[in-house]
């Protein structure tokens, strides 16, 4: 596995979007090594003669086949709603937009 560097850090903080700042950086990469480690094993392991599975029990598709079924109209599905405004569900807001 390539060695992990800081701007490999950065990159995973940014994508889960958390601020780590720059003097904790080398913390995260020796605990993220730490934990990545045991991985590493998986590269010293033969291999060869071993068949490429994606699965091992031989099963098949299993899910249902796609039809489209009647449903609730709209009157009926708003028929209890509590808080109903031009034919939709209303509810507070729960997500900040920052400001």
């Amino acid at each position: 596995m390539a060695k992990l560097t800081k701007d490999d850090i950065k990159k995973v903080a940014d994508l889960i979007k958390i601020h780590i700042p720059e003097e904790e950086l080398d913390n995260y990469l020796s605990q993220l090594e730490t934990a990545l480690d045991p991985v590493n094993d998986f590269e010293e392991l033969d291999t060869k003669g071993v068949a490429i599975t994606s699965q091992t029990i031989g099963t098949k598709n299993i899910n249902r086949k796609d039809e489209v079924k009647p449903s609730l109209s709209q009157r009926d599905a708003l028929l209890n709603g509590k808080n109903i405004k031009n034919g939709y569900f209303t509810v507070q807001q729960v997500i900040n937009d920052g400001n």
